[in-house]
């Protein structure tokens, strides 16, 4: 018995010991801390990053093209004895012997670019404009992945505030689960109204499951975003009643901050960029080519100027070349008129991108104005469920109401409490889309 006992002791000692453990173990973090966050451990903005990098080191790369090139060959081979058709080609050739059939050489050789239609300049404002674009998507993807974190941190409160009044709710209907079977017992009510009140009850159970398994499923992806372990426990410290301000400015005030900050906005302006620079580098194609070149090499035997000799020769030349593409001029006609059409098509993106700009901002606008006015109201009508209930838990029970008007009123106090909890959640989102739409979050 004594060993009982104390092995009873023990499992209850380390359980007390193992939660506290893991209450030591949970992160206290808010928002704020969450995006700083989510900037240094997110595997999207490490991609974006890492993009970024990538078109800094393609605009050093076209810059190089400025450079000449220079290359080195060597070449080593064997001669055959040269065949003589003394008596035209359908007769048997004499052969002249070959003294040495060995032939080698090397040399070097390089080219510099003095002018080549602009295709190296406009290859350089192409790398540039890449990066920038590649600057705007990472803009952007900071913003979604905040928006992202926002969103399953307010998802944890949002489930974590209903676990607390489904309990609540429970807890209540235990209660009145209590009351009825009493009244059952004592034939006062029917058996219909003990099965709808268990019904309820367990209803309440399922839902009270299904929110704890909301916050696992947030607390995972949240901290997926902020490189944590999946399993990490995280102690929110922002309420999901947190004040949040009246909005500083009108609607066309965030259209202008839009226009001016938003990546979506710097990205169809580059894209447009970017197809004015293509048709520079078709137009291109059509220019005359020059370029300065010099080689030097060594070879045998001097089998290339008059007189041949079994010898080594080196040989130098300097000089400038100049190219002409002429078939360009009709080769390139259609590949001219798509690289306009594709300017125009641009364009056309660019003022479609500022028509879903504020039509983003107007619904998010007002739909945060619309949360706050649904908070304000959804307080009071909290107040007016609690009392609703209060009057028919009582008329009920003095047998002056029915289960199913008292199970209604308790229904609607819950649903009001939902109500008001998706208010404050939905307020801040609508806040965080404003942010996010005019390149602030």
């Amino acid at each position: 018995m004594k060993n009982i006992i104390f092995t009873l002791f023990f499992c209850f000692g380390f359980s007390l010991l193992y939660a506290q453990e893991n209450s030591l173990d949970s992160i206290s973090i808010n928002i704020q801390q969450a995006w700083e966050r989510s900037d240094a451990f997110s595997k999207e903005i490490k991609q974006a990053n890492i993009h970024q990098q990538i078109g800094k080191t393609k605009i050093l790369d076209a810059k190089r093209k400025w450079a000449p090139t220079i290359e080195a060959e060597a070449r080593f081979g064997k001669l055959t004895n040269i065949p003589i058709f003394v008596d035209g080609l359908t007769k048997d050739p004499e052969y002249i012997p070959l003294a040495n059939h060995n032939s080698y050489g090397a040399g070097v050789n390089a080219n510099f670019n003095i002018y080549d239609g602009g295709k190296v300049k406009n290859g350089v404002k192409t790398a540039e404009s890449r990066s920038l674009m590649l600057q705007y998507v990472s803009e952007a993807t900071y913003s979604e992945v905040h928006y992202k974190v926002a969103e399953y941190y307010l998802d944890i409160l949002r489930s974590k505030e209903f676990v607390k009044i489904i309990e609540k709710n429970i807890a209540r209907n235990n209660e009145r689960l209590e009351q009825v079977i009493e009244l059952y017992e004592h034939g006062v009510v029917l058996k219909s109204d003990l099965l709808r009140a268990q019904l309820q009850l367990s209803q309440q159970k399922i839902n009270l499951h299904s929110m704890k398994n909301n916050i696992e499923i947030a607390s995972q992806n949240l901290n997926m975003l902020l490189g944590y372990e999946d399993d990490q426990p995280l102690k929110l410290s922002d309420s999901i009643g947190i004040e949040l301000s009246e909005l500083d400015k009108i609607y066309s005030d965030y259209v202008v901050l839009a226009m001016q900050q938003s990546p979506l906005k710097k990205m169809a302006e580059t894209e447009i960029t970017l197809s004015e620079l293509h048709e520079k580098d078709v137009h291109a194609e059509k220019l005359p080519k020059i370029s300065m070149f010099g080689e030097y090499s060594y070879s045998y035997p001097q089998n290339r100027w008059y007189p041949y000799a079994p010898a080594g020769y080196m040989l130098g030349m300097a000089g400038v070349r100049m190219s002409y593409n002429i078939s360009s001029l009709y080769m390139n006609k259609h590949k001219a008129s798509a690289a306009k059409l594709d300017i125009q098509q641009q364009i056309v993106a660019k003022e479609n991108t500022e028509e879903v700009l504020r039509n983003r901002i107007k619904t998010a606008y007002k739909r945060f104005l619309e949360d706050k006015e649904n908070i304000e109201v959804g307080l009071i009508s909290i107040e007016q469920a609690q009392e609703n209930y209060r009057i028919v838990n009582q008329t009920y029970f003095n047998q002056l109401a029915l289960l199913t008007d008292l199970l209604e009123a308790d229904a609607q106090l819950l649903q009001a409490q939902f109500d008001l909890v998706n208010n404050y959640v939905s307020a801040r989102l609508h806040y965080y889309q404003l942010l996010k739409i005019t390149g602030q979050l």
